[in-house]
């Protein structure tokens, strides 16, 4: 599995550094749209981080942000148009490449009977094993986040990246 993922995982860390590369640290959570709220790039980075990193302890990585990052960043999370309540761009950049290291390593030594074992309960809908959905959530989850960062971008008047 590692060897199909690991590619397009490291272009979504590449793709995600380049779009928050030349956002104004004071528009990190802006909502350029009237009406709408838009996933910004602080709550976005930080998503992508605590995603990773849960996905990581579930093949037994240790650290990260999964737990203290919950609340803020989690499933069911909103983004909040207080700046003040998010890390700093470079410390949610930092935090997503640690992120990207951690479950890189974890999968890298995951057996076919760690990632055979059944998704947890919540994600069996979408995804009957934990590699399953370890491999979505390295894909496909992080390239659709992706999008809403380069759309905010496109609202916010920056340009596109490629």
């Amino acid at each position: 599995m590692i060897d199909f993922v690991l590619p397009t995982y490291n272009l979504n860390l590449m793709y995600a550094q380049k779009l928050a590369g030349d956002v104004p640290e004071d528009k990190m959570c802006a909502q350029p749209v009237a009406g709408r709220v838009m996933n910004h790039p602080a709550f976005l980075l930080g998503h992508l981080t605590w995603a990773s990193d849960s996905a990581a302890g579930l093949l037994g990585a240790q650290g990260g942000h999964a737990a203290d990052w919950r609340e803020l960043f989690g499933m069911g999370a909103k983004p909040l148009a207080d700046r003040s309540q998010y890390p700093a761009k470079a410390d949610l950049v930092k935090a997503l490449e640690d992120a990207h290291a951690r479950l890189s390593a974890a999968v890298s030594k995951a057996t076919p009977e760690m990632l055979a074992q059944p998704a947890p309960e919540r994600m069996r809908s979408r995804f009957a094993t934990l590699g399953q959905m370890i491999h979505g959530l390295m894909t496909a989850h992080e390239a659709t986040h992706l999008g809403q960062f380069s759309a905010w971008r496109r609202a916010i008047g920056l340009p596109s990246v490629f």
